[in-house]
């Protein structure tokens, strides 16, 4: 499946884009995505997003289209959807 990312402030400066698409299998959840983001950018913006334990940052507040949603979710992403972060 295919999700689209956007990043807002901060975040879409470290990432050097305000979106792009990212390939994950049928299962993946938010917690999949945020690894998929993490090995595709540089240091700047995984210490953004993930705490040292590794767990996404409490003050990144994902929204899954428009409903806010919890990096804990265990629902699967759908084909399409965006991500904003």
């Amino acid at each position: 499946m295919v999700v689209t990312v956007e990043y807002t402030a901060q975040l879409k400066r470290a990432a050097g884009t305000a979106r792009e698409e990212f390939e994950l299998s049928e299962s993946s959840t938010l917690l999949d995505l945020v690894d998929a983001i993490a090995d595709r950018h540089g240091e700047e913006l995984t210490r953004m997003l993930k705490s040292p334990d590794g767990t996404p940052q409490s003050t990144v507040i994902p929204f899954v289209g428009d409903d806010q949603a919890r990096w804990s979710a265990s629902t699967a992403l759908r084909d399409g959807v965006t991500i904003t972060l």
